[in-house]
């Protein structure tokens, strides 16, 4: 059944924006996120220590480069950030300049295709949860450079700098990786749901429904 939990571009304007998307106040809300990220933030540092050995040997067994990808995300308030992963694609020294480069799926490694179904690749995110750059629950961090873009060719853009990032987000569990300015369009109106109606329930609903990401 088709998701219309989302907020059309369409159908919004500046003034809208103004007076429907504000930064979450209720403080027990923001103590009860606060509290969850630092759990997961430990949990997954925990995770991401024990697995580290085994899963940077397989990445430098499959392919020559780094165990770990680095990459500036924009934060909230539009406070760059470097954001952690496993490295699930080649090294070709144009990491830093293809807008699009995961689009060739032949980039991905054998080693990356698997930490990437499994989710994997995100344990090191557990650094910036424990650093506070980003939250468990929010709208995915975008490349800098990809933001810089969506900034000027998608209305309100800015508005998802209003909150955290977050390493899954209602937008991830509802649309597919955007791989062109229309699709992230389409991915950002479920994001200004979110911003919009942040609250316990809904995060506590994204985590759930979290699991048929392991499915696609």
């Amino acid at each position: 059944m088709k998701n219309n939990r989302k907020i059309r571009l369409e159908d919004i304007n500046s003034e809208w924006v103004k007076n429907n998307i504000l930064a979450n106040k209720n403080i027990f809300y923001l103590l009860f996120k606060n509290l969850a990220d630092i759990f997961f933030g430990i949990v997954g540092f925990i995770f991401f220590i024990l697995l580290f050995p085994f899963i940077g040997i397989l990445i430098k067994l499959d392919s020559a480069g780094s165990i770990l990808f680095l990459q500036p995300r924009f934060g909230k308030n539009k406070k760059e950030f470097i954001l952690y992963k496993f490295r699930t694609m080649q090294e070709n020294g144009r990491e830093q300049l293809d807008l699009w480069r995961e689009k060739n799926k032949n980039n991905i490694t054998r080693v990356g295709a698997f930490l990437r179904k499994t989710h994997l690749d995100e344990l090191p995110q557990a650094i910036n949860l424990l650093k506070g750059d980003i939250s468990f629950i929010g709208p995915r961090a975008e490349w800098t450079e990809l933001a810089k873009n969506f900034e000027t060719e998608i209305p309100h853009y800015k508005t998802r700098y209003l909150v955290k990032p977050g390493m899954m987000g209602w937008a991830q569990i509802n649309f597919k990786a955007s791989q062109s300015v229309e699709e992230a369009k389409k991915k950002f109106e479920y994001d200004l749901y979110y911003i919009k109606n942040q609250s316990i329930l809904l995060d506590l609903e994204i985590i759930l429904k979290s699991p048929k990401l392991f499915l696609q």
